[in-house]
């Protein structure tokens, strides 16, 4: 197969980034939809790309390796790989892996679900984690799911979301372990309410839409009908980061993509990711990621050529 003949729709062009400016984050929650999807075979991809879903891939007859987050991982054939599908990556040798499993799940149906508070801190904090066990689920499920989502039936789509739910819940029950791992610190303590839930949803729907401007804590607080400060604390004890931290992040983000898939001046994506000045882009950079901008764009340029396809 020639480069020319990927099928484009692997990086779903809704959400692909490549010269765009505009978040893929900044799709409204009702747009946001499970998606579930069997490729055969999988493709490596030319570029980085990111999407505001929580996202879990299962290779099912070859290890397949990823870049994410500035580090390649190998996920496991036949074992379920969950991640933040909000901080770059790229499936980069699917070696012979033919079929593997793409499951999107959008962040507020991921954060309503009620699972363990110690998995949902992991994937909303760049944690990379793979089932301890293998064959949770195979080829006829996916299938199904994928051709049940097509349906006009909303019984039949909510058993979908039902059985990837309950996916979940046996990944948890089973184990993990830990493909990615960073550096927080997980302080939670029992499960978030509905109410709390509700809320933070909402903000992080506000921020998504908005972390490309000038934004404060107070706007963010307001867009949902809060108090400062009591938003804040509901947002720290679900998300493990505070609000300011978190509009951060999705800038850094942003500006990561940027900097791998496009040849933007670093002021035009200090600029496009939402800081007020490049050097408080040069600033936070440094502080999240350890390198500076350029040397960022050179590393990941280096390990990944925007133009030139791993096979």
């Amino acid at each position: 197969m020639q480069s020319e003949d990927i099928v484009l729709d692997y990086f779903d062009p809704e959400n692909a980034l490549g010269s765009k400016t505009t978040s893929p984050l900044s799709l409204p929650l009702e747009k946001q939809s499970l998606r579930v999807k069997l490729w055969q075979p999988p493709l490596n991809m030319p570029a980085h790309h990111w999407h505001g879903h929580i996202e879990i891939n299962i290779p099912f007859n070859d290890d397949v390796t990823y870049f994410y987050n500035g580090s390649q991982i190998t996920v496991k054939k036949n074992h379920i790989a969950v991640f933040w599908a909000a901080i770059p990556h790229s499936l980069v040798d699917r070696k012979n892996c033919t079929e593997m499993a793409v499951i999107d799940i959008p962040v507020h149906q991921f954060l309503s679900w009620q699972l363990t508070d110690k998995l949902v801190t992991h994937i909303t904090h760049g944690v990379v984690i793979q089932s301890q066990n293998p064959a949770l689920a195979g080829t006829f499920e996916i299938m199904r799911w994928e051709n049940e989502l097509t349906k006009e039936d909303k019984n039949r789509n909510q058993l979908v979301y039902s059985e990837v739910q309950l996916l979940l819940k046996r990944l948890e029950l089973d184990g993990w372990e830990l493909l990615l791992k960073t550096n927080y610190e997980n302080h939670m303590n029992g499960k978030s309410s509905r109410h709390t839930q509700y809320y933070v949803i909402q903000m992080l729907n506000y921020i998504a839409s908005h972390f490309n401007q000038a934004l404060t804590v107070s706007q963010v607080a307001a867009a949902v009908g809060l108090n400062t400060n009591y938003a804040m604390g509901l947002f720290q004890r679900v998300m493990q980061l505070t609000i300011k931290q978190y509009i951060t992040m999705m800038r850094i983000n942003h500006a990561k993509a940027l900097l791998t898939d496009t040849d933007k001046t670093m002021l035009d994506i200090s600029l496009t990711a939402g800081f007020n000045s490049l050097s408080r882009f040069y600033e936070n950079f440094q502080k999240y990621t350890g390198l500076s901008p350029v040397n960022y764009r050179k590393q990941m340029r280096g390990n990944l050529p925007i133009h030139h396809l791993i096979r």
